[in-house]
């Protein structure tokens, strides 16, 4: 009894193992992501259109900082979708804000906008609190203004080549200059895909 009960788990166990085998998922690479092409837009995609951007940006309008040394505070506003997908437009945010940050010229903000600073109030509302050290507490008067503020849109146009759906995506950034309001650079970037005429990209 104990030998076919120890038979029919091995069994099992064998059985599991060549199910979970035959599914054929794997891991790649980031590098190697980017062999495989889709219709829809990737983070490849993302990454490839925000890079070539913001080199020519920081090339070009912001490659020193300030006129005192400080590096200028920008505030990155929500990047609008206007495709027919649902993109997670707060990832690309992310990506921009490392790559400025890496530069060494430009600091983001995350103190304003709509529940951005919710925190940084709470934190000041914590003065005169027992349970608080309140020599760690932050004072009134510190959070910094932002000198300039990014934004951008994402698009999408489709149209026919013969029997394929030939697919436009419209990267665009605009940056800001708060003292008047005024454009300083802009940018766009179109990364154009080739496929069946009855892919969908939602």
């Amino acid at each position: 009894m104990k030998h076919n009960f120890a038979l029919y788990m091995m069994c099992a166990i064998v059985a599991l193992t060549t199910t979970a085998c035959s599914t054929g998922t794997q891991v790649i690479s980031r590098d190697e992501s980017s062999e495989y092409v889709t219709a829809t837009l990737s983070d490849n995609d993302f990454e490839f259109a925000a890079k070539e951007m913001l080199d020519d940006m920081l090339a070009y309008e912001l490659s020193s900082p300030k006129p005192n040394g400080q590096p200028y505070v920008m505030m990155i506003s929500d990047i609008k979708n206007d495709t027919m997908q649902r993109i997670n437009t707060d990832d690309l945010t992310d990506y921009i804000k490392k790559e400025l940050r890496r530069s060494g010229t430009v600091k983001t903000t995350s103190a304003f906008g709509a529940d951005r600073s919710e925190n940084i109030a709470l934190s000041r509302e914590l003065a005169g609190s027992s349970l608080v050290d309140q020599s760690t507490v932050q004072k009134n008067n510190t959070v910094k203004a932002f000198d300039l503020t990014l934004e951008g849109r994402i698009s999408q146009k489709n149209s026919t080549v013969g029997n394929k759906k030939m697919i436009e995506y419209i990267f665009s950034l605009n940056l800001i200059d708060m003292r008047d309001g005024t454009e300083l650079w802009s940018d766009k970037k179109v990364i154009t895909k080739l496929t069946d005429k009855d892919t969908q990209t939602w």
